[in-house]
């Protein structure tokens, strides 16, 4: 017995001994053959240990995928945190302004926000020390990204958009030309000489001016311009007078007080009060006889309503043969109604919600690093630069399409619908009586008619007696 359990310590000595002498992979190939023929030894089945390695082996690959995904949306999240909004701050004259500038306001700062950027509004209220301290305040903003500048003085801003272009703050020109600076970037606006192309074309058509030129017929006509210190006023009358010209030339068009420049038509601060004292004197001095021109044409509805309060005045109404084509320019809501109750020839309107998206989609475009787009390289000069512009349209509005600023969202109806007419109140009807319906008269009968019986003849004897 003693021999026996010697053998067996020796046995395992020699084996141990071995085991050491071999390597890692060896030793473990060994082990796991030991464990598969001890397990075929005791009936358990190979294909159902492999499908439980299996099973084990996706259930840790899949809590590692687990893992690493939280871990990776956790470092995205704190990544977010870290970086804020890039900013945009937005400098406009006024809110007060027949509420054109908060249209302006409401759709910039929504879009940039659909777009993921914080927009800062600031309005100046037509002060231009206001304006320029707003701007430096901006500049010291950490995130600021780009600033969007109407100007209240457009010749007022060079010195602080050179502190802009030292901070690397890009500055894009809103709706009004910057001038004497190249540190603007880009310009968003209205094409306006192209709107005063298509003012005079639309007066061609109204007017039916070729047919008054064949007929050797001939329109009186005067203007009411915008601001003299404003480019897009003076791109305004060009246009106008690029098409109207020829018609000048060949006597279809004569404007009596020979204000044809844009220097003696243009009015100052869009004052209505100036542009009404303007008509009147123009109308007592060279339409004495006449009373009106044919034609008012002006840059801005304000000027238009103004016009019109003189006319009515001096006692000439609407819709007589005396009232003159008026034009306006601006779409406002009391235009739009005279243009539907066609007191106004017509208006044009010029959508802020148009340009306010042309104006976020340069800025985006430019912040990502893209390529702006720009339609216009050769117009808007400022005195230093050629400004590169991206522009937009206008649309000329008439009794027959008025309603399209309703369709579209910009107006209620209640706000541009025509006042109603006094149409003459009608008569009550008499109450019917409770007499019988007189029926058919009986067809007359051949009855003969009656003769007179003649008196009986008395005698001069019959007399005596």
């Amino acid at each position: 017995m003693k021999k026996k359990t010697a053998g067996i310590l020796l046995g395992v000595i020699i084996s141990a001994a071995l085991l050491a002498g071999c390597g890692k992979n060896e030793a473990t190939e060994a082990a796991n053959e030991s464990v598969e023929t001890e397990k075929e030894g005791n009936g358990e089945d190979a294909e159902t240990e492999e499908a439980g390695k299996t099973e084990t082996t996706d259930s840790d690959a899949a809590s590692d995928k687990k893992t690493e995904g939280a871990e990776t949306a956790s470092e995205g999240t704190e990544e977010e945190a870290e970086e804020p909004a890039q900013k945009v701050g937005v400098l406009l004259p006024s809110d007060r302004m027949d509420n054109r500038w908060s249209v302006d306001s409401t759709e910039l700062k929504s879009q940039f926000e659909e777009d993921g950027y914080e927009a800062e509004i600031l309005f100046a209220e037509e002060d231009t020390d206001t304006q320029i301290s707003q701007l430096r305040s901006l500049l010291q903003e950490e995130n600021l990204s780009a600033v969007i500048i109407t100007p209240v003085d457009e010749y007022a801003l060079t010195e602080v958009l050179e502190e802009a272009a030292e901070l690397s703050v890009p500055v894009f020109d809103y709706d009004k030309l910057i001038m004497d600076t190249d540190n603007i970037k880009y310009f968003v606006t209205f094409d306006t000489r192209k709107i005063g192309q298509q003012i005079a074309e639309e007066l061609i058509d109204k007017k039916e001016l070729d047919k008054a030129r064949e007929a050797k017929e001939s329109y009186t006509i005067e203007f009411l311009m915008g601001e003299p210190d404003d480019n897009a006023s003076l791109f305004l009358f060009n246009g106008i007078m690029e098409v109207l010209q020829e018609y000048f030339d060949d006597g279809t068009l004569v404007c009596r007080s020979e204000k044809t420049t844009f220097d003696d038509t243009a009015i100052m601060r869009l004052s209505t009060d100036t542009a009404k004292t303007n008509l009147e004197e123009i109308m007592s001095q060279y339409y004495a006889e006449e009373g009106v021109p044919d034609i008012i044409c002006t840059a801005y509805d304000g000027f238009a309503q103004a016009a019109m309060e003189l006319l009515e005045e001096k006692g000439i109404e609407p819709g007589t043969e005396n009232w003159p084509f008026v034009t306006g320019l601006g779409a406002k809501a009391y235009a739009v109604k005279s243009v539907a109750e066609e007191k106004m020839g017509f208006t044009v309107f010029m959508d802020s919600r148009t340009l306010a998206e042309e104006c976020v989609k340069m800025v985006d475009t430019y912040l990502k690093g893209d390529d702006v787009e720009v339609e216009d390289y050769n117009q808007y000069d400022n005195g230093v630069k050629l400004i590169g512009a991206c522009t937009c349209d206008g649309r000329v509005i008439d009794k027959d399409n008025y309603r399209i600023l309703v369709d579209n969202g910009f107006y209620e109806e209640a706000e541009i619908a025509p006042e109603p007419t006094d149409a003459p109140v009608p008569t009550e009807k008499p109450e019917p009586t409770d007499a019988p319906i007189p029926t058919e008269k009986p067809e007359s009968t051949d009855a003969p008619i009656p003769t007179l019986t003649p008196e009986p003849t008395v005698t001069s004897e019959e007399k005596a007696l």
